[in-house]
């Protein structure tokens, strides 16, 4: 009788622990946008709650802020009443929370309307102050984090080093103090403080956004006018937060240069350009855009500073008129908007990583 050997018993097939492995693409897909969105849903909860609970335990009161310092304690209870705020603590969150899932904010102390009018009037000027120092600050922070690797010795190396300690050290409202006195109120290259005026030039309202505005009516003066009143806030924003870009982008950029395939591509012949730009800053970019969406949520809620400084008619300035009136729905509104906006931004930086690596895609 032949031996035949032992016997081999297939094992079975391990099952995978990923979760929708057996699903479709698409299955996979909704699945992934709907634990997104989850997850989005319990941090703007957790946010919401804590400041609710915050502002609700702080010794100031909300309803004698509201009624006013010479009110009688008849008014202020009345102004209590109408806030809601006699009532247990428990409504009152429950309240507020079916109140923002109808967008309804509540109104605000300081302007006696609603908040979410107000933040729709403010919201374009932040926004536009920050992507535009968001976009000169990627393009000017990975520019110059990507010589300071190329060329780590010499005179550029140092200003570059040297610029990044300085914009690191200074603080961002001293900095847009420095550059109001000197360049606005001393020289008078550019305007100390505001937006551009619509009714100066005759320009419509259209998007909140004053240089696209300008542009929509075809005014080059009134988009000259826009931009010089951007320069000196976003000069202040970028120089604050540039150190951080620039050496993330060396200490990256120096990682990929020493790799074995930038080796072998200068062997092969390849220009230098070629390799730092299309082969290394490719591989390169993958930590720096994840601290980028990191960088503008920070830009976004940083800028209370500069526009109390350059009393630039946003989010942040209207923010510190809360802060300082104890106006406590819109410091919740506000919160919300950060909060999401920040959470958003993340999710948005989890897909570009596949562009920029394309081996990401197979966990997807």
């Amino acid at each position: 009788m032949t031996d035949l050997g032992p016997t081999t018993v297939a094992a079975p097939p391990t099952p995978s622990l990923k979760a929708g492995a057996g699903a479709s693409r698409p299955a996979r897909i909704a699945l992934g946008v709907l634990t997104r969105i989850g997850w989005l849903l319990v941090v703007v909860w957790a946010a919401v709650s804590l400041t609710f609970i915050l502002s609700r335990v702080v010794p100031a009161d909300p309803a004698r802020l509201a009624a006013g310092l010479q009110a009688g304690p008849e008014q202020v209870a009345e102004v209590r009443a109408l806030l809601g705020l006699d009532q247990p603590l428990l409504k009152q969150y429950i309240d507020y929370l079916g109140g923002i899932a109808t967008l309804d904010f509540g109104d605000s102390i300081q302007t006696r309307g609603p908040v979410l009018d107000d933040l729709l009037k403010a919201l374009p000027a932040t926004l536009e102050l920050v992507l535009v120092a968001f976009t000169i600050y990627a393009i000017v922070g990975i520019t110059l984090g990507v010589l300071w690797a190329v060329r780590p010795r010499g005179i550029l190396s140092r200003l570059i080093g040297f610029g990044t300690i300085i914009g690191a050290a200074v603080p961002v409202f001293w900095l847009g103090l420095v550059l109001q006195v000197f360049l606005a109120s001393k020289l008078g290259w550019f305007p100390i403080s505001g937006r551009m005026n619509y009714n100066d030039f005759g320009v419509a309202d259209v998007t909140g956004f004053t240089t696209i505005d300008a542009l929509l009516a075809g005014n080059l003066s009134a988009f000259g006018d826009a931009l010089w009143h951007l320069v000196l806030p976003v000069t202040a924003l970028v120089a604050s937060q540039l150190a951080v870009a620039t050496r993330l982008m060396r200490t990256s950029m120096a990682q990929q240069l020493r790799r074995p395939y930038v080796r072998v591509a200068r062997a092969r012949g390849s220009s230098e350009l070629r390799v730092v730009v299309v082969d290394a800053l490719r591989n390169a970019l993958n930590p720096v855009v994840t601290m980028l969406g990191m960088q503008f949520g920070w830009l976004l809620a940083g800028t209370i500073l500069v526009e109390v400084v350059f009393s630039w008619p946003g989010l942040g300035l209207y923010a510190f008129n809360a802060f300082r009136t104890f106006d406590y729905n819109p410091i919740l509104a506000i919160t919300i908007v950060t909060t999401v906006t920040f959470v958003v931004v993340n999710e948005l930086v989890g897909l570009i990583y596949p562009i920029l690596d394309p081996r990401l895609k197979e966990d997807r």
